[in-house]
């Protein structure tokens, strides 16, 4: 029995080898087949995140923003996908960095969100298990550890689940079946435009009638209860009222090192609160993150048209119009981090200079 399973695992290893590192997350893993085959190493500004970045931001709009006020040349791209949370977003962005499409970017931006507690839902599929690893377990073990609002049943949950889809993926059980069975698995669909792929417009162009009709709900919900909007608004806004100093040290460790990394490699490495979505721990920890580093666009006060019905295709995302609005504040937002970052340098050369 132990010589069967040591030689099964020596051939999952090898099996593990032949496979790309995104292989099991289709939306991420076509845009990177995508940027190798047209072998285009232009872009320098990448975006990593769920469906909040996904389908709200819009590369070329992004671009436009930053060229016409600094004319740098900014070309970005778009590697958000949904139900991609934290850490799973961590592991891929560090891929990247390992990877030649890294070669040129000189900014990246990812979506700051808890670490993900992994619920039932999630359990036995692809896009769940094929990034599981040892040392993704250990930072989310801690960081649930030291989490003292987490009840015990629901630490012992997550710990369970995240041992079950590790254990998945180190014996790859459930692995490759829809590859196999799905000839679209992967598809250039997903790349839309720079990688920006808005609801509205998979709606208008999809030919499968379930995703079709699972849009058609969700923006007719809205457009039934148009308070629903309203009411997540100020559930957003009361989680401003006070920031405590209550925060995951793990995963403040853990976000500090990726801009060190990033850093290490001429990379500034910016983290996006998204718009629409906000709690107290996240809120936490955004504090405790430098504000060159950290761009928070979920605050109604500030950024109250991300939050209107004519901006809305569902409760918790943007449509075509809404998603080019976020972009255009996002990167006025980017560039003021940018300036700052230019004030430092100046200073830093004059003070260099002094005798």
């Amino acid at each position: 029995m132990v010589l069967f399973i040591a030689i099964y695992l020596i051939i999952a290893n090898f099996i593990s080898t032949l496979t790309p590192y995104h292989w099991g997350n289709p939306w991420y893993s076509s845009k990177i087949q995508y940027l190798e085959e047209s072998n285009d190493m232009n872009y320098n500004t990448f975006f990593f995140g769920s469906s909040l970045v996904y389908r709200q931001i819009a590369p070329i709009t992004f671009d436009s923003i930053l060229n016409t006020h600094e004319k740098n040349n900014s070309n970005s791209f778009n590697l958000g996908a949904p139900a991609t949370f934290t850490p799973q977003n961590y592991y891929l962005y560090e891929n990247f960095l390992e990877s030649p499409l890294s070669k040129n970017a000189k900014y990246c931006f990812i979506e700051l969100r808890e670490v993900d507690l992994l619920n039932d839902y999630f359990l036995h599929q692809e896009r769940t298990t094929y990034w599981q690893n040892y040392s993704d377990l250990k930072f989310i073990f801690r960081s649930i550890n030291e989490n003292p609002k987490l009840a015990y049943k629901r630490k012992t949950l997550a710990y369970r689940n995240y041992l079950v889809s590790y254990f998945e993926n180190l014996f790859h059980l459930g692995h490759f079946g829809q590859q196999l069975n799905s000839p679209n698995y992967y598809s250039v669909d997903y790349v839309g435009k720079n990688g920006f792929f808005p609801l509205q417009l998979q709606l208008e162009y999809t030919s499968d009638s379930v995703v079709k009709n699972n849009l058609v709900i969700r923006k007719n919900s809205i457009i039934k209860d148009p308070g629903l909007v309203s009411k997540r608004k100020q559930a957003v806004l009361k989680e401003y009222t006070k920031v405590e100093d209550n925060y995951d040290y793990t995963h403040l460790r853990k976000i500090n090192a990726l801009i060190e990394i990033s850093k290490e490699k001429g990379i500034h490495l910016v983290f996006i609160i998204s718009p629409r979505y906000i709690t107290k721990e996240l809120l936490n920890l955004s504090s405790q993150i430098s504000s060159m580093h950290l761009i928070d666009m979920a605050n109604p006060e500030k950024f109250e048209t991300l939050y209107t019905i004519e901006n809305s295709f569902d409760i918790g995302h943007l449509n075509t119009k809404g998603a080019h609005e976020y972009t255009k504040l996002l990167a006025l937002e980017f560039l003021k981090i940018k300036a700052r970052t230019n004030s430092k340098k100046y200073s830093a050369c004059s003070e260099g200079q002094l005798p």
